[in-house]
């Protein structure tokens, strides 16, 4: 993929992300979290929420957009280039995890507490250079990830663990009362004390403004505004969680209430904190039938006069959207644009050098049949090389340079460029390229082909190559034979004199093996949770006394004073 070692040595005027190991560093930070937005884990609103964030409709940019229904607004005003919520984790949850600093005690608060600041560090990306660059420049594989932010996933995990151990030893009363007070009061001080903070102080010390405001100047001053007050209205509401919280936790340390009404209470609230702040985001609107969702999808005339075609498989071009950029063609056809985060670096390549600038004999032998204009107006091309061909003559070239160049000025009808590392593969082939190769049957992971072959002779299948030893395996008439890359980016395979059966089918050895493994896991974890019930079983059983009867046991008698 693109996150991998570059192919081409030399990109001349070309440029792509692929040109270095891993990704490039501006490209790879884009989505690194400020300090403002690490402070969304407590304060949902503090930097605005969403690009996308609702409103009500006494808030200034409602009145601003009067009329509008469920109004939304571009309130984000963080590092991140846009965002779809913050990473809230949940004021009281953090408030536990301050509490746990203070009374968790051994190597588990500090690995967990080291864990979490160095998660947090590296969810800070480029606003954190010293650190992240070392782990970029130096720790395997650390550069081909992108979305520095994402990582916090992993802190959301820490958090809940060290609150839950600190709220464990006093529920065991492990901890004495002044032990108790000034852990409560001071993890309560520093996190509701920053609450209070920004609720109180925070409009005084940022100027609110975000670069998306230049499409809205009409309504900056109202979006300002708006992101004042969520931050002081969120600031408000995790004070007040995290008070309750630490209400709670008082209480039943000074025995005014059970250790059920301690858990009810904090589950409810917790429940009740996260569950308003998802709302914001992902409410009931946004879960709708399958009916529902494929109305989004609804065909054009030109894809539905595509879709008459009775084909089995072919490609289309479609040039009236961003073509490498969205994948919405996708929906009704298998296209040669698209996107995807982890795309081929081959196939990136073949789009830098040969796609974008309109090469025919590169669409031709992608098996590009249809071409979607700008004014989404279908042209069929006639010169389209379908699902495979045979080649008569074949084209050794010494490097992936010279491979990719070669595309420039060939013929795939009748060449295959093929790399010198399968010159021994292609040796004696001297067929005249007559044949047909006719696919069959199709599934994303299975091609079935019927080929017939003149001689023994070089068949090009317009597949992508992905290899080697990668999944993809090719079999004649049920033989595993093997294949190699062509025309930079295709399958060739030979194929023996006569009629066979080709079948290309993905069936990685890695998947295999994961699927042995999970099966054996799943196994070993099933047969200890019934060994360990049957142990349990067997102690209670051998404990009743012969009747069947639990025995009961009185109190013990007590000795009278004198």
């Amino acid at each position: 993929t693109m996150r991998g070692e570059p192919i081409l040595e030399t990109r001349g005027e070309v440029t792509s992300s692929s040109e270095t190991k891993g990704l490039e560093w501006g490209y790879a930070m884009q989505w690194s979290q400020g300090t403002m937005d690490v402070m969304s884990s407590l304060i949902p609103g503090i930097v605005g929420g969403s690009g996308q964030e609702p409103v009500s409709k006494s808030s200034a940019i409602a009145k601003f957009m009067r009329g509008t229904p469920n109004p939304k607004a571009p309130l984000y005003w963080g590092s991140l280039p846009f965002t779809s919520g913050p990473p809230y984790l949940g004021a009281g949850i953090v408030f536990l995890f301050v509490l746990g600093l203070f009374l968790v005690k051994g190597k588990m608060k500090w690995w967990l507490g080291i864990a979490t600041l160095l998660m947090i560090l590296i969810s800070m990306g480029r606003h954190f250079e010293f650190l992240n660059r070392i782990f970029f420049d130096y720790f395997p594989l650390f550069n081909n990830f992108r979305a520095p932010n994402s990582v916090m996933a992993v802190g959301a995990v820490f958090l809940p663990i060290l609150g839950a151990l600190g709220v464990q030893r006093i529920l065991n009363k492990e901890i004495d009362g002044k032990e108790f007070k000034t852990a409560l009061y001071w993890s309560a001080g520093i996190t509701g004390g920053l609450c209070l903070f920004f609720a109180l102080f925070g409009s005084s010390f940022f100027d609110f403004t975000a670069a998306v405001d230049a499409q809205y100047q009409q309504a900056a001053s109202a979006l300002v505004e708006d992101r004042k007050s969520l931050m002081q209205s969120d600031s408000f509401r995790s004070f007040i969680i995290i008070a309750i919280a630490a209400g709670l936790l008082w209480a039943y340390y000074n025995n005014k209430v059970k250790s059920t009404v301690l858990f009810v209470g904090l589950g409810l609230l917790f429940t009740v904190d996260l569950t308003m702040v998802g709302k914001r985001y992902l409410d009931n609107d946004s879960f709708v039938t399958e009916r529902q969702y494929e109305q989004n999808f609804a065909p054009r005339q030109v894809d539905q006069q595509i879709m008459q075609d009775p084909d089995l498989y072919y490609r289309v071009l479609d040039l009236s959207i961003n073509t490498f950029n969205s994948a919405q063609s996708s929906y009704f056809h298998k296209t040669i644009g698209g996107y995807h985060a982890a795309k081929l670096q081959r196939y990136q390549d073949m789009i830098d050098y040969h796609i974008t600038k309109g090469n025919q004999q590169v669409l031709n032998m992608l098996n590009t049949k249809y071409i979607i204009n700008k004014e989404e107006k279908a042209q069929l091309n006639q010169g389209a090389m379908g699902n495979g061909w045979f080649v008569g003559n074949i084209q050794l070239v010494d490097n992936a340079n010279k491979e990719i160049e070669a595309l420039s000025n060939f013929d795939p009808a009748t060449t295959a460029v093929v790399h010198k590392e399968f010159e021994s593969y292609v040796n004696g082939l001297n067929g005249a390229g007559t044949g047909t190769v006719s696919l069959t049957n199709y599934a994303p992971n299975k091609l079935t082909y019927t080929v017939n072959s003149s001689a023994d002779q070089l068949a090009v299948f317009s597949e992508i190559w992905y290899g080697p030893n990668k999944g993809w395996k090719a079999y004649i008439d049920g033989n595993e034979a093997p294949h190699i890359r062509v025309d930079y980016c295709l399958r060739g395979l030979k194929i023996p004199s006569g009629q066979h059966e080709v079948i290309f089918e993905f069936n990685p050895e890695s998947f295999q093996k994961g699927e042995t493994i999970s099966y054996i896991s799943s196994s070993i974890l099933l047969l200890a949770f019934l060994g360990l019930f049957g142990f349990k079983g067997y102690q209670w059983f051998n404990e009743l006394p012969e009747d069947g009867t639990e025995e009961t046991q009185g109190p013990k008698p007590t000795k009278k004073k004198k």
